[in-house]
């Protein structure tokens, strides 16, 4: 059965930030472009449209000289791969940017800290629950004006339509076979591919296989469209992978995982830096001075990942829970999350099922080492550094004390297609896959390592997305 077939200098399969940036930007070079998206709305799901708009570099304003990003960033990522992704992304940030406002991107402050200097407009991160969060707001409007551009361009997109294998020839990418979703199959004949699909964080299989026991027991943060279909077609002719068994995402109320007005915000991250994290037997389990993506992690690893509780006292709920934006106090109380408050530790334990003893005793020694300086002899350890946003740990004293239910929040995964800082997948020799590119959530090496080490979603999608275009031109006139 004879296939219908598209042709075009380059096939992108994925909607999203990294794969818009990369057709518009292909259009400017006079490549033509084919961009497959398996969303079929015209407002289609995608973890960039649903982002809070920040761009940023492991928390550093895009506009900080290039030597003093790249250091953040490798300090950020232990398990950053090529030093060559630091530099691609601390010299090309700002240049991303520029081109992102000259595209219909909106940008202005959005905070007072630092890394906020970068924000899409209309600002999010103003507003509780998932439907209030993105619609309208400064991601949304940025991919439609990316849509509108590429589209103006001469540029064609598919809609409702699936990458399920890629066309190999003479040893390189020749295209893109896809499926409708009414099960038509085509395929897009291009010298280039670029896989943009989002990783893998729908796909409960491989979240499974890499990341959490329980991935039903997750909150699903972003879209959740990343099926790992790019990873797998990468694999599949010869890429190599890495660093799939982290995540960017946030700790958030257990209730999350059911209650859509719980997320993507408020979020614990904060609470949770400031003070301890315990396992449902009232015991430490993990790093708490690493950050919200970290515990995160930690958590989803737990053999039931809603079993933990961040433990504090009022104090702490006082001045950490009502720092930055969208503080969980008050905005948890008000939108109906259960929070355990009790005076005593005895009567804590009792209303949440903890060992009392248990509790106590992971405080007591928290609060001791606290007093001498000697986090670091905790076990687990805990990384002595102040929180960023909030002043770092605090001891719990009560009289009065909290107990709130977590549940970790996966955003998108941090795993994938090793790439060069050009964007072209990699074998496991690092030799180019002849005609393979990948950026955004589908690769690795960039983010993740040990510490889970987070750099940024939306500039890493752009500036690879970016690259990866450039890239394509360049090889294809080099040929």
């Amino acid at each position: 059965m004879t296939q219908d077939a598209i042709s075009a200098d380059a096939a992108i399969v994925g909607g999203g930030l990294a794969g818009l940036s990369a057709a518009v930007r292909l259009a400017e070079l006079g490549l033509s472009a084919v961009l497959l998206e398996a969303g079929e709305d015209a407002h289609y799901a995608a973890n960039s449209r649903y982002a809070g708009g920040v761009f940023h570099l492991a928390f550093r304003d895009l506009d900080d000289a290039p030597h003093v990003l790249a250091q953040a960033i490798t300090e950020a990522s232990a398990g950053l791969r090529d030093p060559s992704l630091a530099l691609a992304l601390a010299h090309d940030g700002a240049r991303t940017v520029r081109w992102l406002a000259a595209h219909g991107g909106e940008f202005g402050r959005g905070g007072e800290y630092p890394f906020m200097g970068n924000m899409l407009m209309p600002f999010s991160l103003r507003e509780t629950g998932f439907q209030n969060h993105w619609r309208g707001k400064g991601c949304d409007r940025l991919l439609q004006a990316l849509e509108d551009a590429f589209v103006a361009a001469g540029g064609r997109i598919v809609r409702g339509a699936r990458a399920r294998e890629l066309m190999l020839s003479d040893g390189r990418c020749a295209g893109v076979d896809a499926q409708m979703k009414d099960g038509r199959r085509f395929v897009v004949r291009a010298s280039s591919v670029l896989l943009a699909d989002g990783g893998f964080a729908g796909n409960a299989q491989m979240v499974r296989e890499h990341i959490s026991p329980r991935p039903e027991h997750l909150c699903r943060r972003g879209a959740g469209t990343g099926l790992g279909d790019g990873i797998r077609m990468a694999q599949e002719a010869g890429a190599a992978l890495i660093g799939m068994d982290r995540f960017y995402g946030h700790v958030q109320h257990k209730n999350a995982l059911y209650d859509e007005s719980l997320w993507p915000y408020p979020v614990l991250d904060i609470v949770a830096s400031c003070a301890i994290v315990v396992d449902a037997n009232g015991r430490r389990f993990t790093d708490e001075g690493l950050g919200g993506v970290a515990l995160a992690n930690a958590i989803a690893a737990l053999d039931e990942p809603l079993s933990s509780f961040v433990v504090l006292d009022e104090n702490l709920w006082e001045t950490a829970g009502r720092a930055f934006l969208l503080a969980p106090n008050p905005a948890l109380e008000s939108l109906g999350a259960t929070l355990h408050r009790a005076r005593g530790l005895d009567a804590l334990a009792a209303e949440t099922g903890m060992n009392a003893q248990a509790l106590a005793r992971s405080i007591d020694t928290y609060n001791a080492a606290l007093e001498r300086g000697a986090l670091g002899s905790l076990q687990p350890p805990r990384t002595v550094k102040p929180a960023m946003l909030a002043g770092g740990a605090a001891p719990i004293r009560g009289p009065r004390y909290l107990a709130i239910p977590l549940c970790a929040g996966l955003t998108y995964t941090m795993g994938g297609i090793v790439i060069d800082a050009d964007a072209r997948a990699l074998d496991s020799h690092d030799r180019p896959v002849r005609g393979l590119y990948a950026a955004g959530a589908t690769t690795g090496g960039i983010e993740g390592g040990t510490n889970s080490g987070y750099v940024g979603g939306l500039i890493k999608a752009a500036v690879f997305g970016m690259r990866a275009a450039e890239a394509i031109a360049g090889d294809r006139a080099a040929e």
